[in-house]
């Protein structure tokens, strides 16, 4: 077995890099006079004190959602691979790779990268211990972890169910997950250890933060 060390350094980047990381380009590119703050405010839905619904058209009007989707989606796929897209692992030069198995080292070593890259996500020390959904970041990893149709269903059923009766992160993230693991049995089959991994850390954020019994917030909302 050889490991390209390029997309190995550059999956864990991907996957690592804190959301609020993406803050400093802004700032950045607004001291070189290259972004200007327009003075003209768009018309905002002003929701009552306390409602934390997820809400479809302010999560989709956030660009760093879909920075979140594309990096998740590519450091997933630059990791695990996808054979019917034709990406490699960067984990290349054995059969087994295609199908990991649980108790393989490249598993433990995949699955341990993504579960860092998750609590890097969700957690957030400024001040004092903050809980967040990274609901476009879960988006694209499910891409890699569970497969472009189980993803991308599940993805489309919990937005569609979620614009229905909106729900809060915690009880979109538990939908979510259950969407994900049976679409990713019926895709994938149940042998896939990958699809039990995404379940499992997708539930992670709501188990924390019950936990902790601290809310689980949307990013830029205020954490209560």
């Amino acid at each position: 077995m050889s490991i390209n060390y390029l997309y190995l350094i550059l999956a864990i980047i991907l996957l690592w890099m804190p959301r609020h990381w993406l803050r400093g380009g802004r700032k950045a590119a607004r001291k070189l006079g290259l972004s200007r703050r327009s003075r003209k405010r768009d018309f905002v839905r002003i929701r009552e004190s306390g409602d934390n619904r997820v809400n479809v058209t302010e999560e989709f009007g956030k660009v760093r959602n879909y920075v979140d989707f594309f990096r998740s989606m590519t450091g997933g796929l630059l990791l695990i691979g996808n054979p019917d897209l034709g990406v490699s692992s960067c984990f290349v030069g054995s059969e087994e790779i295609v199908v990991a198995q649980l108790g393989s080292f490249v598993f433990e070593i995949q699955i341990l990268i993504i579960a860092i890259g998750v609590i890097r996500q969700f957690v957030r020390f400024e001040g004092r211990v903050s809980f967040f959904a990274p609901l476009f970041y879960f988006a694209g990893l499910a891409l890699a972890l569970c497969g472009i149709g189980a993803g991308f269903f599940a993805f489309l059923l919990v937005w569609t169910l979620n614009s229905a009766i909106p729900v809060p992160p915690v009880g979109f993230l538990s939908v979510y997950a259950i969407f994900l693991w049976l679409l990713g049995m019926l895709f994938q089959g149940i042998g896939n250890y990958y699809v039990y991994v995404a379940a499992i850390l997708y539930v992670l954020p709501v188990v924390v933060s019950l936990m902790a019994r601290r809310s689980l917030a949307l990013y830029n909302k205020k954490q209560k």
